[in-house]
């Protein structure tokens, strides 16, 4: 299949899932075509008619020289200009379908005619999702006014001999990482949340928790949609749950306060998600042109700071933080649920067999716990700035996504410590989860089987949170919820 980019309003979730996750190719319409050829000839005519008018890296120069009006001749040859680099990035690669985002995004200029970028460009970016081999774009040392270093990275093929005016600026400036970034954190993240609460609920059943905190005559008092829809999803997976023994005094805390937290999870999954349609919709470029019919009588070029997208990074750091929030909960549930003052199981079975118990896991719950929340320190602007007269602030886009990474990485093994604790006791209790989470049950114990002697556990644990995180992608994975 392939996506037709007939508006705007085709650069959402669903086809960014299609492009970027699937590997489907784009195309553009018909209607598209012909406004981008028709805004590419006014553009061409108002330079034309107005010489002596500064346009960014057009009629001036770029960087620096932006205030340097250039010759006829001087435009020619700074619109053909090899790339001044290949790419300044260190350290991990981002995955392919990060990099298909990045690709998809900067279509959404070409595609609104503001860029007024040659229908040669456009076509030769959208061809870049055909299948080809594309550019490795390293994560660290990505940052820089804009996304000019990344976009170097990911364009510098399309940038030379054969560009032609305009084209460059258009390539390397404005924001297409933002919103192609945006938009997978927001695909991860609505999957991660799901999965979450699907553990948290087992280790609710797991560790014979009562279930008051978690009734649904609690939501009139809530006044909280994202409450009330944990509450809803929680009565759904604990439907069938057995009843007799369980827990009827006050449970721990970390179990008390799931609604709560994991309300305020899937309040900020709907922000990031806002986020990303509202900004795969944006037109970000650096300058825009307005045609004659925005601004007559031959239209007009503005100068913007849209290559600067706070909403972006500001939604990785919210991300980030609520994993990272979400970590000593999860730490401490592994923790409580080895004592039998709190679950009931047998002491001698759960703790004292040591070599037939979970234990020692609680300990590394502590550690990475402490490293999700190390890593979700926000990403603001960094106090120093540029190296010339007009590129003096940064944007810290690429520091929070691997920020948000990091944190989302450490939060999945603590989801596998925990489900493979909740495994575990309830093999000790001889008992069955409710119908609802037996799937997951089932495929927790196809990486980490229950402990009947010693082994690797960590290197169990890790084997669950990848099949965690490959799901989370809808990538090949030995677990599947579906």
């Amino acid at each position: 299949m392939t996506v037709t980019l007939d508006s705007l309003d085709d650069f959402s979730l669903a086809n960014v899932r299609r492009v970027a996750w699937q590997g489907e190719p784009v195309a553009f319409g018909p209607e598209v075509l012909a406004l981008m050829q028709r805004r590419r000839a006014e553009f061409l005519d108002f330079i034309a008619a107005s010489p002596a008018t500064p346009v960014y890296g057009v009629t001036s120069g770029f960087g620096d020289r932006a205030a340097v009006m250039l010759s006829e001749e001087e435009r020619q040859r700074q619109s053909t200009m090899p790339p001044l680099l290949q790419g300044a990035g260190v350290g991990p690669a981002l995955p392919q379908r990060v990099v298909r985002a990045m690709i998809l995004g900067r279509l959404i200029n070409f595609v609104s005619g503001y860029a007024a970028v040659s229908l040669e460009t456009a076509q030769g970016v959208a061809a870049m999702l055909d299948g080809r081999p594309l550019p490795k774009v390293r994560i660290a040392g990505q940052d820089s006014p804009g996304e000019l270093l990344a976009l170097f990275n990911l364009f510098h093929a399309s940038m030379g001999a054969e560009s032609q005016l305009r084209d460059q600026n258009a390539l390397r400036n404005g924001a297409a990482c933002a919103p192609g970034l945006t938009a997978d954190l927001a695909l991860r993240t609505r999957r991660r949340a799901g999965l979450a609460i699907r553990v948290f609920a087992l280790s609710i059943d797991a560790a014979n928790m009562g279930l008051d905190p978690y009734d649904p005559a609690l939501k009139p008092l809530l006044n909280d949609p994202c409450e009330e829809a944990v509450i809803d999803r929680l009565a759904l997976l604990l439907s069938g749950i057995e009843t007799e023994g369980r827990r009827q005094h006050q449970a721990p805390i970390s179990w008390r306060i799931l609604t709560r937290v994991l309300g305020q999870m899937l309040r900020v999954v709907g922000e990031v998600e806002a986020a990303a349609e509202a900004l795969l919709t944006t037109v970000n470029d650096n300058p825009v042109f307005l045609g004659p019919d925005e601004a007559p009588p031959i239209g007009r070029c503005v100068t913007t700071g849209g290559f600067h997208v706070p909403r972006a990074y500001h939604a990785m750091n919210w991300q980030a933080q609520v994993w990272a929030d979400l970590a000593p909960i999860a730490a401490r549930q592994v923790e409580q649920m080895h004592h039998q003052a709190v679950t009931g199981l047998p002491e001698r079975l759960w703790r004292g067999e040591i070599r037939y118990s979970t234990w020692f896991l609680a300990m590394a719950a502590n550690d990475i716990a402490a490293r999700a929340q190390a890593a979700a320190q926000p990403a603001l602007i960094p106090q120093y700035g540029g190296n010339d007269g007009q590129t003096d602030s940064v944007m810290p886009l690429f520091k929070a996504f691997e920020n948000e990474g990091r944190a989302a990485e450490n939060f999945d093994l603590l989801l596998a410590l925990l489900a493979a604790t909740a495994s575990q006791a309830l093999a000790v209790a001889a008992r069955d989860p409710a119908p609802s989470l037996r799937a997951l049950l089932r495929d927790v114990r196809e990486i980490f089987p229950v402990v009947e002697s010693a082994r690797d556990l960590g290197g169990d644990v890790e084997s669950l949170a990848a099949a965690f995180a490959a799901w989370i992608t809808e990538e090949p994975s030995a677990f599947d919820l579906e």
